[in-house]
């Protein structure tokens, strides 16, 4: 078999509904409720409180933003597993890239925490990964079209 020259999927993988796209889009759209439920009821109560929790609440949307970014971009592509880690640091670098940008940007703030949150974030993110690849051994075809 010819090798892929797409950096972040193969042509058979991004037609195919396996287990791990399922997956990927399951944990998308919990991630998602997660990330919501941190900024609409986490970091109020923080804030309301005053305490210090060392800069979570602040980065929450970051640190759980990426989360939901890549694993909606794995479900989005299949990403193989020898190529999942170029989405990984594609779309880590891409939101470190624009967190540097945003003072350029119209209303934008630079913030440190919003790095080390999406860095936290991208490294969960594998942690995710490695565990989901370790569980679901066989990777069963559900369609292919």
């Amino acid at each position: 078999m010819a090798k892929s020259k797409n950096f972040f999927t193969d042509k058979e993988a991004i037609r195919t509904i396996d287990l791990f796209r399922i997956i990927y889009f399951m944990i998308t759209v919990l991630a998602f409720f997660v990330t919501e439920a941190g900024r609409n009821v986490y970091r109020p109560f923080i804030y309301k409180n005053g305490i210090d929790d060392h800069g979570i609440a602040d980065s929450i949307g970051n640190s759980g933003g990426i989360i939901v970014q890549i694993f909606l971009m794995l479900a989005v592509l299949n990403s193989p597993p020898k190529k999942v880690f170029n989405v990984i640091g594609f779309v880590t670098i891409g939101y470190i890239v624009y967190e540097i940008l945003q003072p350029y940007l119209p209303k934008g703030v630079f913030d440190w925490r919003d790095i080390y949150g999406t860095l936290v974030g991208g490294i969960i993110s594998i942690f995710i990964w490695l565990f989901i690849n370790k569980i679901v051994k066989n990777n069963k075809v559900i369609y292919k079209f």
